[in-house]
């Protein structure tokens, strides 16, 4: 008995890590070149950027890979009539279940783990990364978008095009000594200082408009005071410090960064990232939740759809994977916006997760008692309900 049991957990990881090393290899590649698109990083930061994408893929892909691992060997088990030839030698039936029962477990502590500290920490990394370089990603934004906007610095730029540091019908808006500041002009260039993290925009013919009225210069410079550091948003935080924004909301920097705000724009800004919090600590313990309930789903649906062959069991494992995190991820986005009383809908995150592991007790528990109940009595009851 043990040596069929660690057979099967022995295969199921297998299965496991071989799904989770191509999903992760996928996800981890899209992740770059949406940074690519957005940020243009170089070839270097490329690689590093990469690096720190591994732990936010595996997150994201270890779900996936576990519900596709137990459809597979269960199901290549059911295709191979193993499963009569275990059942002809007096094996019992639920005893077959316990290594999908122990790589679920083991699933959902390496989701609680990533979940816990390195996705949100390599998070942080890689945007600190993106960020680095102020001046090449400005120029890729404005390549790209033909606008830029930082609002630490409290400016937006846009343009027609852009030629080397050459800007064609840049229009600025920013927040001078009085007040909103408007400047159009035909052509313009940036110049940066690195050492200072400043910029300045130089342009002519330009057209200013602020509370004393429009005016017109022939050269006119504006500095321009680039964001020195990057906020933490709610998901580069770890579990525990989300639990601390929960209890304290003024302690994140979101909050701490309003410092001339008024008591009524803090106040909502405090109850926004309470919100958010909430939403995203409930969110990532009931992933783990839906990861253990996942294993469950696909081994009983494997054996039940005899789906050894790899594409069958990618199209079983998909439906309930797709399901659980399509529900789990639109109530989340509902405790977001829920920012009177975000505690009211967390059981929205959770009901998905849950019903996952229900559904997969449900199904092991049916194929159980399927498989002890003697045949005749299967064929009675059947005629009776039909």
């Amino acid at each position: 008995m043990r040596i069929l049991h660690r057979y099967i957990l022995v295969e199921m990881l297998k299965a496991l890590a071989l799904a989770l090393a191509a999903i992760s290899a996928v996800v981890c590649f899209a992740m770059v070149l949406r940074a690519l698109q957005q940020q243009g990083l170089g070839p270097v930061a490329s690689l590093l950027y990469m690096g720190l994408s591994v732990p936010g893929a595996m997150y994201l892909a270890l779900p996936l890979a576990a519900i596709l691992a137990g459809t597979l060997v269960y199901g290549r088990l059911a295709a191979d009539n193993e499963l009569t030839a275990c059942r002809a030698s007096g094996i019992s039936p639920s005893s077959l279940f316990w290594p999908s029962f122990v790589l679920a477990a083991l699933a959902a502590a390496v989701t609680l783990f990533l979940a816990a500290w390195p996705v949100s920490e390599s998070y942080y990394a890689a945007k600190r990364l993106a960020l680095s370089d102020v001046e090449r990603l400005f120029f890729s934004k404005l390549g790209t978008s033909g606008k830029v906007r930082y609002k630490q610095a409290q400016f937006d730029l846009s343009v027609d095009r852009v030629d080397g540091d050459i800007l064609h019908g840049p229009i600025l808006r920013h927040r001078g000594k009085r007040g909103q500041v408007y400047c159009y002009a035909p052509y313009g260039q940036v110049k940066f200082d690195h050492e200072a993290n400043r910029a300045k925009l130089v342009v002519w013919d330009a057209f200013v408009l602020d509370e004393d009225g429009p005016r017109i210069y022939g050269t006119h410079v504006i500095p321009l005071e680039l964001p020195t550091s990057v906020p933490r948003e709610e998901g580069d935080l770890s579990l525990w410090q989300l639990l601390a924004v929960q209890r304290h909301p003024e302690i994140a920097d979101q909050v701490r960064s309003l410092t001339d705000a008024k008591d009524a724009a803090v106040q909502a800004m405090m109850k926004n990232v309470q919100a958010k919090a909430i939403g995203e600590m409930h969110g990532r313990l009931a992933v783990a939740l839906g990861c253990f309930g996942l294993v469950l789903v696909g081994a009983g649906l494997g054996m039940y759809f005899h789906s050894g062959h790899l594409l069958t069991a990618f199209g079983v494992a998909l439906v309930p994977w797709m399901a659980a995190t399509v529900l789990t991820m639109t109530a989340v986005k509902t405790v977001f916006r829920a920012t009177a009383n975000p505690g009211a809908g967390v059981w929205l995150i959770w009901t998905p997760n849950l019903a996952v592991v229900l559904l997969g007790l449900a199904i092991l528990g049916g194929l159980t008692w399927f498989w002890a109940t003697p045949v005749r009595l299967r064929h009675l009851l059947w005629r009776r309900r039909s």
